[in-house]
């Protein structure tokens, strides 16, 4: 058999295997993503106590977000793993408004995980004018400002994204191809994942040096929040590296000259790493159940048809102990 025939199966095979990735692990994907992002969204919505952390209000955004990604972005690669034809190559407008709608819901979901981790930081601060910086009503504007700030960014993906060729979604204008490559390994990679993890460790830092919070009579509730963010930035680093590291491969080589091989085998790296990559926008009801015993507790609460109970107004009181025998007391309003 000669070398040509040898590739050529081979590129088949993997193109094959790429298929049966996304079939199969990303239906996976889409089922678990789908199920924990609607159990995020009603113990958010739900629990009254939720309702008056601005944090909170964040995780809930980025978990309404993070299923538009799962459904935009990912359930017509699930149905072209299985036919082998993915509806976004059959219809320009539905290749249109995937790549807009899935690339802004990402951007959102992101940007209000940041707002969070900016938040808990805030919050985790000596300085008590820092508590109130972010109030549920700027969360709210914050909130909507990054929706729309992002569908104005990417209603640019609306014009460029096309079919120039019969089964094909992608962009035809090779100059705004070539700053998409940038712009995304910048906005959906670099940026929120040095925001979060910037933020995450200066909370950490923070919390190592403040002995004791408490909610004086009830449930050590903005310790859970922050317990549950910081845990979520690290699966969100973690899931999200990968990605990072292959678009990065992909900008530095987009001028290169590769083999149909190569590329196929590209194609594969790609899939694996794309499978991933959407996994952050599926794992956080997950996260949030390793990370919380108060949101276990709602959950378990929920799926047995009892009346969560919202926690009481209770007074935070922060305690820091500066010797051995002296404390200072300070009220958190």
């Amino acid at each position: 058999m000669s070398s040509t025939g040898t590739d050529q199966n081979e590129i088949t095979q993997l193109l094959a295997i790429s298929d049966v990735l996304f079939a199969y692990v990303g239906l996976t994907i889409m089922l678990l993503g789908t199920f924990g992002n609607t159990i995020d969204v009603i113990s958010f919505a739900r629990l009254e106590s939720l309702k008056t952390l601005a944090s909170a209000l964040f995780l809930l955004a980025s978990a309404i977000a993070s299923q538009c990604v799962l459904s935009f972005g990912l359930l017509t690669r699930v149905i072209g793993g299985f036919s082998g034809i993915d509806p976004l190559y059959t219809s320009v407008v539905l290749c249109k408004i995937r790549w807009m709608v899935r690339t802004a819901s990402g951007a959102v979901s992101l940007t209000c995980i940041c707002f969070a981790a900016i938040d808990r930081y805030l919050f985790s601060c000596h300085e008590i004018h820092r508590y109130h910086l972010i109030t549920m009503k700027r969360a709210r504007w914050a909130i909507l400002i990054s929706i729309f700030f992002w569908l104005s960014v990417f209603s640019s993906y609306a014009i460029f994204y096309t079919s120039p060729t019969p089964l094909s979604c992608t962009i035809a204008n090779p100059v705004f191809a070539y700053f998409a490559s940038y712009f995304n390994l910048f906005h959906y990679s670099i940026l929120p994942l040095s925001v979060i993890s910037t933020f995450s460790i200066l909370t950490w830092h923070n919390l190592g040096q403040q002995p004791a919070t408490y909610l004086r009579g009830g449930i050590r509730l903005h310790d859970q929040v922050t317990r549950m963010l910081i845990e979520q930035s690290i699966g969100i680093l973690i899931t999200s590296f990968p990605n990072m590291i292959w678009q990065i491969y992909t900008v530095s080589t987009n001028s290169a000259i590769k083999s149909a091989l190569q590329l196929a085998k590209e194609n594969l790296i790609n899939t694996i790493c794309v499978l991933t990559g959407f996994s952050t926008h599926a794992i956080t009801f997950y996260i949030y159940l390793l990370a919380s015993s108060t949101f276990r507790k709602n959950v378990q609460e929920m799926f047995l048809s009892r009346r969560i109970t919202p926690s009481r107004n209770v007074d935070l009181v922060q305690i820091t102990i500066t010797k051995p025998d002296q404390r200072e007391t300070v009220r958190i309003p």
